[in-house]
């Protein structure tokens, strides 16, 4: 797996779409990098909110000064450390 390929620029995506963008890239055993950016309009927690409400493994992190997410699946064959 090449992590390039997992990581997704949501400054320009609205929020509102954010189920589907992931539910679309997203599979079974891989973890998609969600890169906010800087995070004016506090979209970093909206997103956090909807995804983790969704069954997802959302972890917040800050990358050269860029607000990121982590994704997974939330099961019991798949976890996020």
């Amino acid at each position: 797996m090449e992590l390039q390929n997992n990581i997704i620029n949501f400054e320009s995506l609205n929020d509102k779409n954010t189920l589907e963008v992931v539910r679309n890239r997203l599979k079974p055993g891989e973890t998609l990098i969600l890169d906010v950016g800087n995070n004016y309009f506090h979209q970093a927690d909206e997103i956090y909110d909807v995804l983790s409400k969704n069954g997802y493994y959302v972890k917040k992190t800050l990358v050269n000064g860029r607000n990121q997410l982590l994704v997974a699946y939330e099961d019991n064959k798949h976890q996020m450390y």
